[in-house]
């Protein structure tokens, strides 16, 4: 009688681990976000902005850029480093620029809700972006074909928010 009930006893346990280890356990937030950002796992995945509105003042203004900086390319790279780098598009704002204006290191928040560039080297180009506000990047939006952030920038209490637009190419 006792090894009847050892054996239950074994088995109800194996049963109990078995059906905790579910093989559909969501994926993490920042996996989820890294791949609609950058791609699977080894890929990466370009971006263009497209467009950028400020508010600040109590008032909302969009921002107007060259064709030159519209037509840069933002590619973030799903590997072991996380890197990105903007590269000039088709027109160059600065005819000696070099192609790659902009290039560093990502990373998203455990909750997938902030993308901070970790790293950035830039050229001193005019045409770089996250290089310019240095600052963690909220992400309102980021599907397989749109991205959007906010950065918020604080000078003494005089508020900036920026909203940025991407569309994936």
């Amino acid at each position: 009688m006792k090894q009847i009930r050892f054996f239950s006893l074994v088995i109800c346990a194996t049963m109990a681990t078995l059906s905790s280890c579910k093989e559909d356990d969501p994926e993490p937030a920042y996996e989820v976000k890294a791949r609609l950002l950058a791609g699977a796992k080894g890929a990466s995945k370009s971006w263009k902005l497209t467009s950028t509105t400020v508010a600040y003042d109590g008032g909302t203004e969009t921002l107007e850029f060259s064709p030159c900086f519209l037509d840069n390319v933002y590619k973030f790279s799903n590997n072991a480093t996380q890197d990105y780098e903007l590269s000039e598009g088709l027109s160059k704002c600065e005819t000696e620029a070099p192609a790659i204006v902009e290039s560093g290191t990502w990373s998203f928040t455990a909750d997938g809700g902030i993308l901070v560039v970790l790293t950035y080297d830039f050229t001193g180009s005019d045409a770089v972006l996250f290089a310019y506000f240095a600052h963690p990047a909220t992400v309102t939006e980021l599907t397989e074909n749109s991205m959007k952030l906010r950065i918020v920038l604080d000078f003494d209490g005089e508020v900036e928010t920026y909203n940025f637009n991407f569309e994936a190419i």
